[in-house]
């Protein structure tokens, strides 16, 4: 089922203390692009990332930004070690009962010991911190390319009511088509009989005349082909592979069949029936734009 290329996911990671969360946004485009904003310890990985999305998307302009938030850092780069407090805690206790001294530890105390702080340093820990970016873009990924299905299945409906709107237009030109040619065929008949009367054409050659004049008229074949890739148009919506392409050229080959017909037909029903077939085909081109 064909997907649309707007859409938006987001997927969140815990490593330790750190929460890494990964936001795509992505929007219309002839090709994949690629637009990375990503902290500097994780850098490196830029192109990991572009690899991942490559896995799963093929069209669309895609917006990938990636942040880290340690729970535990004060913005000093510094966070504390519980089990060195404890530890000293301890020892302070342990110190003031040895000597006999009945005053509790206080928090003075305890910041005179550096040890009770320890230095967070994200860049030491790239790889791991690159293991939930990537658990949160995956989940990220799942999540915009269901809201891209989504929207693509709405398109989608769209796409095949009017495509269905175009094979009503072309029922009628057959039909009205049909009933053209005879009656076409014999006010030629008649016309050219007037103008002849006193002549000796052969017969037959004026017959054979009007017939290749009346038979340039017929649009049949224009209308089957025309219809034919109305079928194919739905049928490829619905394949799994990418489909814009292949709709944009079928949307082609559509209008090139209804200027053909338009230039044939001698009708002004006709004509006014293409006129709407090729709005049609011209909203189905905007609207095309917005599928992968």
């Amino acid at each position: 089922m064909a997907a649309s290329m707007t859409g938006y996911g987001v997927g969140e990671a815990r490593i330790d203390s750190i929460v890494m969360t990964v936001e795509l946004r992505s929007v219309n485009n002839r090709f994949l692009e690629i637009s990375c904003r990503m902290p500097s310890a994780l850098s490196v990985y830029e192109q990991k990332v572009r690899e991942l999305v490559r896995t799963e998307l093929d069209r669309g302009k895609l917006y990938v930004t990636v942040s880290m938030q340690d729970e535990t850092n004060n913005g000093l780069g510094l966070r504390v070690n519980p089990d060195a407090v404890q530890s000293i805690l301890q020892l302070l206790n342990g110190l003031k009962a040895s000597a006999g001294i009945a005053e509790p530890v206080t928090l003075d105390q305890v910041l005179k010991f550096s040890e009770i702080f320890e230095v967070t340093s994200i860049e030491n820990k790239s790889e791991q911190l690159w293991e939930g970016v990537e658990a949160a873009l995956t989940q990220a990924l799942a999540n915009l390319k269901s809201m891209r299905r989504e929207e693509g299945a709405i398109i989608t409906k769209d796409l095949v009511d009017r495509v269905r709107l175009i094979d009503s237009h072309v029922d009628k030109v057959e039909k009205i088509a049909s009933e053209q040619i005879p009656e076409t065929f014999q006010k030629m008949r008649e016309r050219i009989q007037k103008l002849l009367t006193e002549s000796t054409v052969d017969p037959d050659r004026i017959e054979s005349e009007i017939a290749m004049i009346a038979d340039k008229l017929d649009v049949t074949e224009e209308c089957v082909r025309l219809r034919c890739h109305d079928q194919l148009f739905i049928q490829t919506i619905e394949e799994k592979e990418v489909v814009g392409k292949k709709l944009n050229f079928l949307l082609q080959e559509m209008n090139r069949e209804a200027n053909t017909i338009s230039s044939k037909a001698s009708n002004s029903e006709i004509s006014h029936l293409v006129v709407e077939m090729k709005e049609e085909i011209e909203k189905l081109r905007e609207q095309v734009q917005n599928l992968e």
